[in-house]
């Protein structure tokens, strides 16, 4: 991963957050290949895309009794001025180009 560069300025890019807590929230990305990475903690960071990118963002939660969560969106990074839907933990957003949601079934 490289910083951004002249012809990408940050603000052209969207950014994704990214959390692991064991067995209880996954973030992560299955593929795409970010312009930055900025590291916040052991368990949380920051990724960025240049404008075109294509990525594919996993959400995973769970709570004692098992998934709540389980989704994964294959977004484009938009251009600046681009029309584009919002998303949890991207901004500014991208366009969607799959979106697949499951759950599985909790015994209570």
């Amino acid at each position: 991963m490289t910083p951004s560069t002249p012809s990408t300025p940050r603000g052209d890019l969207t950014t994704v957050e990214l959390t692991w807590i064991e067995k209880r929230i996954e973030h992560r990305l299955r593929f795409g290949r970010p312009a930055n990475q900025t590291i916040i903690d052991k368990r949380r960071r920051v990724v960025a895309f240049a404008p075109g990118s294509v990525f594919a963002f996993v959400r995973w939660a769970a709570n004692d009794f098992g998934t709540i969560v389980s989704r994964i969106d294959i977004v484009r990074a938009v251009f600046p001025g681009e029309a584009y839907q919002t998303l949890p933990y991207i901004r500014p957003g991208g366009e969607i180009l799959l979106k697949i949601a499951g759950w599985e079934k909790v015994e209570r």
